[in-house]
């Protein structure tokens, strides 16, 4: 079975194309994954993973993911390899059939937190 869920924030814009001869859209992006333990200098390490979404849900993505964003995605794992003056690469990445929204994007464009404007509320008086 190959069945992969992830939980991460956008390193940056998702990037929308689309595949000349069926005209399917394909939107790409990558997630930023932190890894449950510390290293030896007290640091989570992260891990940035290379996602795509074809149809419909990469115009989703497209339209209403950007940097910084939490999601969780659900998709396969998938593995290509190319090659290249004689020199093969191999290339892993996550292709999601689902995908949920675990912010807002109010939360993700305002970088102070939500709690701040109760503080600032001349009306309470502490």
């Amino acid at each position: 079975m190959n069945n992969a869920c992830l939980v991460g924030r956008l390193t940056k814009d998702p990037e929308l194309k689309y595949i000349p001869v069926t005209g399917t859209a394909v939107a790409t992006f990558t997630l930023a994954i932190d890894r449950d333990y510390k290293n030896k200098d007290g640091e989570k390490e992260t891990d940035f993973i290379p996602v795509e979404a074809f149809g419909k849900l990469a115009e989703v993505c497209s339209n209403n993911l950007e940097k910084g964003r939490l999601i969780a995605v659900q998709g396969s794992i998938r593995v290509e390899t190319s090659e290249k003056d004689g020199e093969k690469k191999t290339y892993t990445k996550v292709h999601i059939n689902k995908m949920n929204f675990l912010d807002s994007k109010k939360q993700t464009s305002n970088k102070e937190p939500s709690y701040k404007a109760i503080y600032d509320d001349p009306d309470i008086p502490f």
